[in-house]
């Protein structure tokens, strides 16, 4: 197959390490900068009209971190599919439709950077989200209330990446820290078995070797997401906001696709390689409060104090909305029974009508 994201059916990642942790311990320096504090000025109109009232925005100017920052930008709309659907669903799983203004997303860049890069959302009350990559540094934005206990809800916090102080790397230190990231392999599906392997998945793999042997350019570039955030993420991260929620995982996905995008994929040093692979974001799903249980099954979204995070990624995995979909992600807030274990993956096989990897029928 062409299509590299086929190898990872659904990831699992917890935010369990914002749980009372307090920002100086997690940045070594943060400014804060309120919405009044930016002055915008419309460089040029938009040609379609919106009811957002910072929509025609194109240029915006402040001061933080020491330096004087003047962004370019224009609405952007390259990380949402064009079928791209939110809801909210209620503990009886009622799903709501929920409007995103895709207009409230911006791209663009440092005036006089010919090499920055300007990835911000802004929401009604002109707080932004995001961040402002330049050569020498990266600098992000967040609303404040996620990390300061009294906050206006104007307000924001700045910091540079290279300010960040990275769990994994303090757990290096310690060579018994658990790992914080994991992957599951099911069973004996990844094992390779020449007695059972199918004629035709022998045939993908005679295929393979013909590729190798050539440069190779892809032909499908985006993995359609599946993003589902459980109640306690709504709650913690969302600020028990249904557009919040939605708004900050779009800007995240943002984030990880230009990883993507900008990273080339080449198996020896000797070929070019090819770039461009991403993701599109086709369905955003927020629980809103938690699912309640019906005939004593397991829900991912059930009230539950503590989870095992294999048991919990397997619960997840069994929603059939799933299939439909290159990756699936769950967004949580709690701290599972391995408190060490912020994210894990479920890495599908690559055998015949095997659930996700590289066999899987396109999307």
């Amino acid at each position: 197959m062409n299509f590299i994201f086929k190898y990872l059916l659904i990831l699992l990642i917890n935010f369990a390490f914002c749980i009372n942790a307090s920002i100086y311990k997690n940045l070594k320096y943060f400014e804060t900068l309120h919405a009044d504090d930016l002055n915008h000025k419309i460089v040029k109109r938009g040609l379609k009209e919106s009811n957002h009232k910072f929509n025609k925005i194109k240029e915006i100017n402040f001061q933080t971190l020491g330096k004087d920052f003047r962004l370019i930008l224009t609405p952007k709309k390259d990380v949402l599919h064009s079928k791209f659907k939110a809801y909210s669903v209620d503990g009886d799983g009622k799903e709501s439709s929920i409007h995103i203004d895709h207009n409230s997303f911006y791209d663009g860049r440092v005036f006089g950077e010919t090499t920055s890069h300007v990835s911000l959302h802004m929401d009604n009350d002109g707080v932004m989200t995001g961040f402002i990559h330049l050569p020498e540094e990266i600098y992000h934005i967040e609303p404040s209330w996620r990390h300061l206990p009294i906050s206006d809800n104007r307000t924001m916090i700045t910091y540079k990446q290279s300010d960040i102080k990275l769990s994994w790397e303090l757990d290096n230190l310690n060579e018994f820290a658990p790992k914080t990231c994991g992957y599951i392999k099911e069973g004996l599906e990844l094992e390779s078995d020449d007695d059972e392997e199918s004629p035709w998945l022998s045939e993908v793999h005679r295929e393979k070797r013909q590729i190798d042997q050539y440069e190779y350019t892809p032909t499908k570039t985006r993995c359609p997401l599946l993003l589902v955030a459980d109640y306690r993420f709504y709650q913690e991260m969302g600020g028990s906001n249904t557009k919040t929620t939605i708004n900050y995982l779009i800007s995240l996905i943002d984030r990880v696709h230009k990883i993507y995008n900008d990273t080339i994929w080449q198996d020896r040093h000797e070929i070019d390689g090819f770039k461009g692979m991403g993701f599109v974001i086709k369905k955003i799903v927020v629980h809103n409060e938690p699912t309640h249980i019906r005939n004593g099954d397991a829900h991912y979204n059930m009230n539950r104090d503590k989870w095992d995070v294999r048991n919990l990624l397997e619960v997840f995995s069994r929603q059939p909305d799933i299939k439909r979909f290159c990756l699936a992600h769950l967004f949580t807030h709690q701290t599972f029974k391995t408190q060490s274990v912020l994210g894990l993956a479920y890495i599908a096989s690559p055998r015949l009508y095997s659930h996700g990897g590289i066999c899987t029928p396109g999307f």
